[in-house]
């Protein structure tokens, strides 16, 4: 896989999202809605959270156009020009347009890669943190709740915390896994660019590096977080579940309701298939690492032979 696969792929990506941008609207109203229940963010907090924001847009923006930039006057595309205007195989007439189609090819690829590629990451970076908050405050909440003996409220916001977030992974977890697919398949692609290929230059060198740490970084902000709800969301799952043995005098009532509405685990997953968990980051990185060495090595062998 190259880097025009995986723009085509991020490119494939961004459109499942647009196409659910109904559910993302109300996942966030959701979310806003059950965290001024909680009381969980403070003014101060809410700031903190929109300089987030913002600094991971100039972040990814940043990023983009400098790699556009750098791409342009690294001579990569005057050279391919330069073969294309040389070219006996492309029609006199048509190698101006062909130029003009690889100029469009290079943009496309640049953009759509680096740019579209931080978009998904970023928003569910964003609506982890938030609903990792959620559930760590609602654990503090229900401590106090429990004193009270106010365990329908505990009940009734887990409910809603345990929908939100089965929205959450419904329309989530496909494109995500995707996401993730793309971001290893970016890391691999720059990795292997930088170990093996030859009469690789500075400016070549420092463009690959970045492109690599940018994917290196979207890949942190995807799983650790969803990894970090989930943790979240099983000390909720552990408090409620635990909630007939602080209140025994409704411990036939309180244990109905929980194995009529909450025996289920719930989690972020990837397409269902995968539990999003730290360890699951580490998995990737070694598979990583093996198809790289594993590639290099058919490499090195079938240079042997040629050169044999």
């Amino acid at each position: 896989m190259d880097s025009t696969d995986c723009s085509f792929l991020q490119l494939w990506i961004s459109i499942c999202v647009f196409r659910s941008r109904a559910r993302i609207r109300l996942l966030t109203k959701e979310l806003d809605r059950i965290s001024n229940m909680l009381h969980v963010y403070t003014i101060q907090k809410k700031k903190m959270l929109k300089i987030f924001i913002w600094v991971y847009c100039l972040f990814v923006t940043s990023v983009t156009v400098f790699l556009a930039v750098t791409v342009f006057n690294s001579g990569m595309v005057a050279q391919e020009q330069h073969k294309l205007r040389n070219s006996k195989i492309v029609a006199a007439h048509l190698k101006e347009h062909t130029v003009a189609i690889l100029n469009g090819s290079f943009i496309f690829t640049t953009l759509v890669g680096n740019f579209f590629s931080g978009i998904l990451p970023g928003y569910y970076c964003f609506v982890c943190c938030c609903m990792k908050e959620i559930f760590l405050h609602f654990v503090w909440k229900s401590k106090v709740l429990i004193a009270r003996l106010d365990y329908p409220r505990i009940l009734e916001i887990y409910k809603e915390m345990n929908e939100t977030m089965i929205m959450m992974d419904d329309f989530l977890s496909l494109p995500i896994l995707v996401s993730v697919v793309n971001i290893l398949a970016g890391l691999f692609y720059y990795g292997f660019s930088f170990a093996f290929s030859p009469n690789v230059n500075n400016v070549t060198d420092m463009i690959v590096s970045i492109g690599f740490l940018q994917y290196f970084v979207l890949l942190l902000i995807t799983l650790t977080p969803a990894a970090a709800v989930n943790q979240a969301a099983a000390m909720a799952r552990k408090l409620v579940l635990s909630l007939p043995g602080w209140i025994p005098k409704r411990y036939s009532i309180i244990k109905a309701l929980i194995c009529r509405s909450f025996m289920g685990n719930t989690s972020l997953t990837l397409w269902k298939i995968y539990r999003i968990d730290n360890s699951l980051l580490i998995s990737a990185m070694g598979t990583l690492i093996s198809y790289g060495f594993l590639v290099g090595t058919l490499g090195s062998v079938q240079s042997s032979n040629n050169e044999n």
